[in-house]
């Protein structure tokens, strides 16, 4: 077998991209060069990498294995670099983290702080709903997550850093904002916003009532937590969001926090990565910076609720 990395390289890059010419485009080559070494790598290895049904192109089953393979190649390679790196004492290379949208209050200012004591670490980070934050952990395409509620069926290595505390919002113009020890039999009679399906914030809340036996009478859905706040704020109903999302808010009293028996709910708020996933020394790093640094992240990421 005389597979090259070069051959290798091209191969990751269409299979990423399933298409030649855009793959071409990214390595600075032309199709025609990008065909080439497809085809001398499918011949050295004796197997059919790609095949093309109508005009989109897959992988084959070798191909899939060969994919999975070459990842974890060049992954090694990197790790390689960001390791000879920390050992001169200067940790470098590309850190890919994702967080769920409810965490993107807060998940700034604990990479400005990472990036502080790592100044020669890229950072890259998406923000995206919890259903698209598991199929991401499925697909190994982050170096570590941020999320709250964590999927039960999927082995995950957890690392709870920060309080989450879920709240319940309204107008200052609401017939609850000025109450005192609301009852949850209260809630049913107003009308609420719910957060879409899927969401953690939801799920969190409804498993929470459905203990209590608590039915809400939610008359919108609404994607995230900026339609929420501005649907709560033009008195179409009260809500559940997670503290770190209403901080300003709450602050200029543009939204009020419900007093609420049983409320906050206090969840935490965790970095996660798939059990058998080998961690780069950035994504180690960041572990250990969230973990060590206990006294001081609490407060980089409550920043914003301690405004005036």
């Amino acid at each position: 077998m005389r597979t090259t990395l070069h051959q290798l390289k091209v191969f990751k890059q269409v299979a990423q991209l399933l298409n030649f010419t855009k793959a071409g485009e990214v390595l600075g080559l032309t199709q025609p060069a990008v065909s080439i070494q497809i085809k001398q790598l499918e011949g050295n290895l004796g197997l059919t990498l790609f095949e093309k049904i109508g005009k989109s192109l897959y992988l084959t089953p070798a191909g899939k294995e060969l994919q999975l393979f070459s990842d974890d190649i060049f992954n090694r390679f990197e790790n390689m670099d960001m390791t000879l790196s920390a050992l001169k004492g200067e940790l470098q290379g590309d850190f890919y983290l994702s967080a769920v949208s409810s965490a993107k209050y807060f998940t700034p200012h604990l990479l400005g702080a990472f990036h502080k004591k790592y100044p020669k670490v890229n950072l890259h980070l998406d923000i995206v709903n919890r259903e698209n934050i598991i199929q991401r952990l499925q697909e190994n395409k982050d170096d570590l997550v941020i999320m709250g509620l964590l999927p039960q069926m999927m082995p995950l290595a957890r690392y709870p850093f920060v309080e989450n505390q879920i709240i319940l919002i309204s107008s200052p113009n609401h017939p609850l904002a000025k109450q005192k020890k609301i009852s949850l039999e209260a809630l049913s009679e107003h009308a609420f916003i719910h957060r879409e399906k899927g969401s953690g914030t939801r799920k969190a809340l409804e498993e929470f009532l459905s203990k209590k036996s608590i039915n809400l009478q939610v008359n919108m859905t609404l994607g995230n937590s900026e339609t929420i706040k501005q649907g709560v704020m033009a008195d179409l109903g009260i809500s559940a969001v997670s503290r770190h999302s209403v901080s300003l808010e709450l602050a200029t009293n543009t939204l009020v926090e419900l007093d609420v028996v049983g409320f906050p709910l206090v969840r935490s708020w965790y970095v996660v990565h798939h059990e058998s996933k080998h961690l780069s020394p950035i994504a180690k790093a960041f572990v250990e910076f969230v973990l060590s640094e206990q006294e001081n992240v609490p407060a980089i990421c409550n920043r914003l609720l301690e405004s005036p």
